[in-house]
């Protein structure tokens, strides 16, 4: 039986990384994109709330109350992270966490 090469050895890591890559790549875009939506969740229960008492200060109702803005405000910030990729490119916007995370990862390839 023969021993591998350090060359062969070397091949066959990339390889394996080539494989599992993609299954990594799509874990760790997973994880950001719950931590930038848990962080947006903090910040929309906090201006949710703001919104709501200077509405009832104000006594503002309807679609250009404060509260209707942070809940269309919530929406493209939805589809702008795409936690569970339900949105399409067109969907989703230029500036979308897809785009960007693929901006960087093109970047660190060249």
């Amino acid at each position: 039986m023969r021993n591998k090469t350090s060359h062969e050895m070397s091949e066959q890591r990339v390889d394996t990384m080539e494989r599992l890559w993609p299954q990594l790549r799509k874990f760790l875009v997973f994880q950001l994109k719950l931590y930038i939506d848990a962080f947006r969740d903090i910040l929309l229960s906090a201006l949710s709330l703001g919104a709501f008492i200077i509405d009832l200060i104000k006594q503002n109702e309807g679609p250009d109350s404060y509260f209707e803005k942070v809940l269309r405000f919530g929406r493209r910030t939805e589809r702008s992270i795409n936690l569970f990729n339900q949105f399409d490119a067109h969907e989703r916007g230029d500036r979308s966490v897809d785009n960007i995370i693929d901006e960087v990862e093109e970047r660190f390839k060249r």
